[in-house]
């Protein structure tokens, strides 16, 4: 499989920067917008399809498609105002949130062309946060009593997951197994990173000497990328695997924050520079590396596949807040890719802890 089309070779014609990871160079391609100043990748199929979100030119977020690079197609909403796109398989199914025009904000799914409904727990609002190969949606649903809970929707209503013993609970990440992952909390109060599988609920513990927990996503190896606190307070991101979390550093900053993993179990989201800006990185199993930004002070990355290529957000020269796809240069085979993540995270097991769990939201 490989990214191609016309419209992605030009716009990667347009690369402005470049950074570097594991021997990788990335060059960063400006995805743009749907006409005004601000535009988000969060995710990137193996046929090199995006889906996110955009300023239309009346300023309102829509969801985004891009189907082979620029420029994005604005994929509508339920009849409301407002909608973001989250993540997209293979298949090119894409899910989100969408408002309708009765004023609730609904998860959807869309082929690029049709957006569904797909309901809630009985309340009235619900999001989709990923979707997996066979088309099982994760994200949330309120209840008729007004609490949100971790649900997915397998071509039917939607299931509830339920909690930790508290009130509250979101599923953020779901693999081609079907095991779910994401936040519940618990009776007390406190929030953990959780799983969900045919066993039930399990927590996920928690970095050391942090409070709460996040599970943020999960590949189908089982490895499950993680936010959580550390001593001190600071967010930290996290890759959890067999009961051992390893935790990330930052770029001289006090904190960072992990959104994306692939099957090599490579990690992308943003780290704290020293100067209080944050960078888009990728970790490769061994270290951070910074992505660079479109020529502006800031950058994060949501969304990796499993050929490398990285899709998230980055500040302009001008200020803009554009969506961005950095591309490694040259191309490396999906195979050896792969095989490179496994063999990284091989060998740096570090920061061992016997369960994990919490997040904001």
């Amino acid at each position: 499989m490989t990214i191609n089309g016309k419209a992605l070779v030009a716009a990667f014609l347009t690369c402005v920067a470049c950074g570097t990871a594991a021997g990788l160079d990335y060059g960063v391609v400006d995805l743009g917008t749907l006409g005004g100043p601000w535009g988000k990748a969060w995710d990137i199929n193996e046929h090199g399809q995006i889906a996110g979100a955009a300023y239309t030119d009346e300023w309102l977020d829509h969801a985004a498609f891009w189907p082979g690079g620029a420029p994005a197609l604005d994929l509508g909403t339920l009849g409301g105002e407002h909608s973001r796109a989250f993540a997209i398989n293979d298949d090119g199914l894409i899910v989100g949130r969408a408002d309708t025009a009765d004023g609730l904000q609904r998860a959807f799914v869309s082929d690029g062309v049709t957006m569904s409904d797909l309901g809630a727990l009985g309340g009235d609002h619900s999001g989709a946060w990923d979707i997996n190969s066979a088309g099982v949606a994760a994200g949330y649903a309120y209840t008729p009593g007004g609490l949100y809970h971790a649900a997915v929707w397998d071509g039917g209503p939607a299931y509830d997951l339920g909690t930790l013993g508290g009130e509250l609970s979101i599923a953020y990440g779901i693999n081609a197994d079907g095991v779910v992952v994401g936040v519940a909390e618990m009776a007390d109060g406190d929030d953990r990173a959780v799983l969900w599988d045919e066993n039930g609920i399990r927590e996920l513990g928690l970095l050391p000497g942090g409070s709460w927990s996040t599970a943020r996503g999960i590949n189908d190896h089982g490895q499950v990328i993680l936010w959580g606190d550390t001593t001190g307070g600071y967010g930290r991101a996290a890759i959890w695997e067999d009961d051992t979390i390893t935790c990330l550093g930052t770029f001289g900053g006090t904190e960072s924050w992990a959104f994306g993993l692939n099957n090599g179990g490579w990690v992308v989201g943003w780290a704290e520079a020293a100067d209080g800006t944050y960078q888009a990185f990728v970790y490769d199993g061994v270290a951070m590396h910074n992505l660079g930004t479109l020529g502006g002070s800031f950058s994060s990355a949501y969304g990796i596949n499993d050929l490398g290529y990285i899709v998230g957000r980055a500040q302009t020269a001008t200020g803009e807040t554009h969506a961005v796809l950095w591309m490694p240069v040259p191309e490396p085979t999906g195979a050896a890719l792969v095989l490179l993540g496994l063999l990284a995270l091989a060998l740096s097991k570090t920061c061992r802890v016997h369960r994990l769990r919490r997040a904001p939201l």
